[in-house]
């Protein structure tokens, strides 16, 4: 399959990396609700922020794009939190088995309001190590795929993230349901197919 072409998830999902965000502010925003390469007008992703050792909150992002693959400014749209839907059953285990460790930034699940970049919001909490699902769905609450395309290496501690690979610079691209972020600092993540 050339370089950028689409690519269903296999059903045992396949690790697609960190979040890439582990210092205040450091956005990671390489999941997108629509193939970006393809899509004209509004075009949407998921942007998820370090607001605090121990804890990142995700938000959608959207943007304008005249052309396929070329959206911007981005911006946080406040009235689209409600797109995802974050499951957080709790604490993964760290440590010995079954005897589980307090962790120093436990934060209940749920909304929460924050700063992101100067830009106030409510977000979704995604406490790190905790094993968190994340999906998305549309304003009549369809489930929507999840596109990951990815960007290029992050260079230095700078909020924004990187740019997009382009499908003929090896711009990998996978479609999928649900991230899966699992126990890692940064939130080792998972796309998985449902």
């Amino acid at each position: 399959m050339p370089p950028g072409d689409p690519q269903l998830v296999p059903r045992g999902g396949i690790l697609i990396g960190a979040s890439g965000s582990a210092f205040l502010d450091q956005l990671c925003a390489d999941i997108y609700l629509q193939d970006i390469w393809t899509s004209v007008g509004e075009v949407r992703r998921i942007g998820v922020a370090c607001v605090g050792w121990g804890l990142s909150a995700a938000v959608i992002q959207a943007a304008e794009a005249e052309d396929p693959g070329n959206p911007g400014p981005w911006q946080i749209d406040n009235e689209l939190r409600n797109y995802l839907v974050v499951n957080n059953p709790g604490q993964q285990m760290v440590g010995v088995p079954l005897i589980p460790q307090p962790l120093p930034n436990a934060v209940p699940p749920g909304l929460g309001a924050f700063v992101i970049n100067g830009f106030a919001c409510l977000a979704h909490r995604l406490p790190w190590h905790h094993r968190l699902t994340v999906t998305a769905h549309n304003d009549k609450l369809e489930p929507l795929r999840l596109h990951y395309h990815k960007h290029q290496p992050r260079k230095g501690h700078g909020p924004e993230p990187p740019p997009l690979l382009r499908p003929k610079e090896k711009g990998t691209h996978y479609v999928f349901d649900k991230i899966v972020y699992s126990t890692q600092i940064q939130n080792c993540r998972r796309a998985e197919r449902t």
